[in-house]
Order: structure tokens, then sequence, then C-alpha cells
């Protein structure tokens, strides 16, 4: 059973009314956000690794186009290379336990079968250089860009890249493919069905007094102290 966005902020506020027997509303969009955050950090706290995590929390980024620029863009790499990155900066993955950023798979149209290998970007000057993995491309995170490179070269071939993986903005990674403004709410939401419960649950005990008991500015001034915002 998979849910859309629609159905799990309409499911949370329905909770609200019956914990605290009100008929006033929760903002829907508020709501959105609370799902939004306690998503991330539920997938982030997980004992899965990539391999096993579950299909219906990840979203894929078809044929993303690649640049070759100047090695100088990366600090750590001989700026008398070319690299290949991304054009555009990609929505951010969640990171795992071990802040891993949590990409799934990474591969191009040019290389049937290829799966192109996530490393830390401080280990991009270091990897590829043995016999047996000099044509392997390897993959980092740098300034909201991925990069690629490989020893032998082969990585100046691609021009498009297919992303897999987990993203802290669902709403953002979809309309990085579609277009902004295109998410609609009735969509598939990812996030697992086991997920979903505990997710709830954290929202009850969280947010749900924060929006009964908003904290008290007690300093009778004409500031708002608690936000730095001048009192209206």
């Amino acid at each position: 059973m998979t849910r859309s966005l629609n159905e799990l902020v309409y499911e949370i506020i329905e909770l609200y009314r019956a914990n605290y027997k009100v008929t006033d509303s929760l903002d829907e969009r508020l709501v959105a956000t609370w799902i939004q955050s306690n998503r991330a950090l539920l997938l982030r706290e997980s004992p899965e690794t990539i391999r096993s995590i579950d299909p219906h929390v990840i979203q894929v980024l078809p044929q993303v186009e690649l640049e070759l620029v100047s090695a100088i863009n990366v600090p750590t790499l001989d700026n008398s290379n070319k690299i290949l990155r991304t054009v555009r900066e990609i929505p951010s993955f969640i990171n795992s336990k071990d802040n891993t950023p949590m990409i799934v798979r990474l591969y191009g149209s040019e290389l049937i079968g290829e799966s192109f290998e996530p490393i830390p970007a401080t280990m991009a000057p270091y990897v590829g250089s043995g016999k047996f993995n000099n044509k392997i491309i390897y993959a980092f995170l740098h300034d909201k860009r991925l990069y690629f490179t490989s020893k032998s070269s082969i990585h100046r071939m691609l021009k498009y890249v297919t992303i897999e993986g987990v993203f802290s903005n669902p709403i953002e990674a979809y309309e990085f493919v579609h277009g902004d403004g295109s998410y609609d709410w009735d969509l598939e939401y990812p996030i697992s069905e086991s997920l979903v419960t505990t997710m709830m649950d954290m929202i009850v005990k969280t947010k749900f007094n924060f929006v009964l008991y908003p904290p008290q500015d007690p300093a009778n001034n004409a500031t708002d102290d608690l936000t730095n915002k001048p009192a209206r």
C-alpha cells in the first residue's frame, strides 16, 4: 500500500482533531513540512543498507545532462585534468548514519549495464590507479553537483547520467525532472508504509503541543523576542 501526500496530510489533521477535541484545522503546508522532515529523519536513522532499502522511497532523475569542465573546480584534483559533472545542481540526498549520501545507482546509456561507483570527494585523487579498476567510473558530490572521473578517461564519453537515490525533499526531486510547480499532492509519496505509523507518532508527540501551546514572549516590549522581528 502506498499513499499520497494529501492522504498523509489529512490523516495527520484528523489525528490532531481527534486527540485534542478541536474543530480547528492545521495548515496543510505546515503538516507537509512535518512529513518531509520526519521522513528524512527516519530514513537517515534506518538500519537498512542502500542495497536493501525499500524501493518505495527511491526516486529517479533520468538523463541528467553532463558537461566536461576543468578540474580546477574541485580542490582535491590535478587542475590539468578534465572532469565530468552534472550541468544542474542535484537535489539534496538524505545522508545515512555514516554521513554517506543515499545514492542507490548511477548509470549512463552509453555504457549499458555499467554502474558508477559513488565515493567521498576526498577519495577522488586516489581511486582507479590499479590494474583492474582503471576503467571504473567514480562519482562524488561537490558543491551540489555530481562529478565523474576515471583514470582511463572513459568517463569523457558520457553525455547523460541517470540518478537513483533517496532525496531529502521528494517534491524538489520530482520537480527537478518535471519542472517547477509540477508536483501534485495526489501523487504517490515516496515513503515506506512501515515508516508511516512511526512518523505519525513522532508528529503527534513533537508537533501538536507546539501548535496548541506556542512559546510565549515574556518581555513586554515592541519586539518579538522569539523571532527578532519587530512587533506589528
